[in-house]
């Protein structure tokens, strides 16, 4: 998908970013002025001695005291960083909000991504936003929008 592709570093944003979503959903917090941080907190599963220990929220929203994870897709180890965050730290879980390409397609991949948010993580559907349509409605109102 030519959407989670392409990282780099963003002259319009002084700084680098691991997707084309990613930096357009810091364009679109910019233009809804929502103050956000970029990958600003790392958290650390120290009970796993071996796999994955860490995990990186894509942002987080100040004014909202909310994590953002952007995804394109969820690989293996995704999952089981998101699962182990859940529960290691329950507390900042719950304010965990998701971005992924479009949470109404009728895909088989889309629908495997939900069934892991709404089933696996017991996210609720409203808690899942979708790029497809923050970038309908605000692509042509933000500029360098990828």
């Amino acid at each position: 998908m030519s959407e989670v592709a392409v990282q780099g570093y963003r002259e319009d944003l002084k700084k680098s970013f691991k997707s084309k979503m990613e930096a357009n959903m810091a364009r679109y917090y910019n233009f809804i002025h929502e103050w956000w941080s970029y990958e600003c907190r790392e958290f650390e599963f120290k009970k796993i001695k071996r796999g994955t220990r860490y995990y990186k929220p894509d942002f987080y929203l100040l004014q909202k005291n909310r994590y953002i994870e952007i995804k394109g897709y969820f690989r293996r180890v995704d999952k089981i960083k998101l699962r182990r965050f859940k529960k290691f730290y329950p507390e900042e879980f719950s304010r965990l909000r998701f971005v992924i390409p479009d949470k109404y397609a009728k895909s088989k991949a889309n629908g495997e991504m939900i069934a892991f948010l709404l089933d696996d993580l017991k996210v609720k559907f409203e808690d899942i936003e979708s790029y497809e349509e923050i970038k309908k409605k605000f692509k042509y109102y933000i500029s360098n929008w990828e």
